[in-house]
């Protein structure tokens, strides 16, 4: 245990060895949202290139500074060939909307705010629902209401 700048007591994880290391939890997290990221944008048909771009459009960086391809494989790249870079988590509604998949934000939610966006896609299909359901009987009452005017005639 040590303590950081403000004497607070830290847990330093420790690796098989018994000296400090990284927490096999935390490694096993950064490596399944490597994973996820690299599978978000293989999915989304476009090329590293072209999602850098839109996200440079979406974040609205300055010119000088745009998300870059090659940054982008860098947060991807296997472990095996050096440490990944850590992808910025401000950045991910961004990646999210030039992908089209949001899988990688509801990962990233708690169970509980998980739960109420399903609640609202149900609410939502519901309402499509309940919009067509309504839709038909409207055409229905009209229809009868022209087939009665015509039968007076």
């Amino acid at each position: 245990m040590t303590n950081d700048t403000q004497g607070v007591p830290t847990i330093q994880p420790v690796s098989g060895n018994g000296k400090p290391g990284r927490n096999l939890w935390a490694v096993k997290a950064e490596r399944e949202f490597t994973r996820l990221l690299a599978d978000v944008m293989k999915r989304s048909g476009k090329s590293r290139a072209q999602i850098a771009s839109e996200m440079s459009r979406v974040l609205n960086c300055p010119p000088e500074r745009p998300v870059r391809k090659d940054f982008l494989d860098d947060c991807v790249r296997s472990r095996k060939q050096g440490r990944p870079v850590r992808f910025p988590a401000p950045w991910i509604p961004a990646l999210c909307e030039v992908t089209g998949n949001h899988e990688l934000q509801r990962r990233l939610q708690s169970q509980q705010e998980l739960e109420y966006v399903l609640i609202g896609e149900r609410v939502y299909h519901a309402a499509a629902s309940l919009k067509e359901a309504y839709e038909a009987t409207a055409r229905i009452i009209e229809q009868a209401r022209h087939k009665a005017k015509r039968s007076k005639r």
